[in-house]
């Protein structure tokens, strides 16, 4: 065999090697990049169950609707900063509003989030909405990413008007 053929032979080689590194890189980085997003995920659902957020949950179920006709309790959503002792609801608008930035920015994987917790974010943005929309008042972009959020969520609704249960699986309930 010729130099030339033994060059060639060993630059295939190294070449093969060099793909075969750069497959196993991809394979790597993307297991990664779902296991950063499981645990972004995870956190997120986390910090949503802990029991102080609870409360939040309960105030702005139950007591939000009828705080709104107060108002002096309206007239507080234009106050800079805002008292957040009078006005707990901020702090759910401001967890909804993280979330709504990790899910934009691919930290956390959108359908994924969605496929989840689609019912609480139209639940939640139809309850706090009202609230937005008046401190929106005299700061404009306020919870962008927890509006951004909701409008996907509503998509997502559209696009599972069914739900989301895999075709041809055997349902439990009728």
């Amino acid at each position: 065999m010729s130099l030339e053929l033994w060059s060639t032979i060993a630059a295939v080689g190294t070449f093969l090697v060099i793909l075969a590194t750069a497959i196993t890189a991809v394979v790597q980085l993307r297991h990664i990049q779902l296991s950063n997003q499981l645990s972004g995920l995870l956190s997120t659902f986390d910090m949503l169950q802990d029991p102080s957020v609870r409360e939040l949950v309960n105030f702005v179920r139950h007591d939000l609707a009828e705080r709104m006709k107060d108002e002096d309790f309206r007239r507080g959503l234009l106050e800079i900063p805002i008292d957040r002792r009078v006005h707990p609801e901020f702090y759910l608008c401001d967890m909804y509003n993280h979330v709504g930035s990790f899910v934009r920015s691919g930290l956390i994987d959108e359908s994924i989030y969605l496929q989840t917790d689609w019912y609480n974010v139209n639940l939640y943005w139809r309850l706090l909405r009202e609230v937005v929309a008046e401190t929106r008042k005299n700061r404009p972009h306020v919870f962008e990413n927890f509006e951004w959020l909701a409008a996907r969520a509503e998509r997502w609704l559209i696009a599972h008007p069914q739900g989301d249960y895999p075709d041809g699986e055997r349902r439990l309930l009728p």
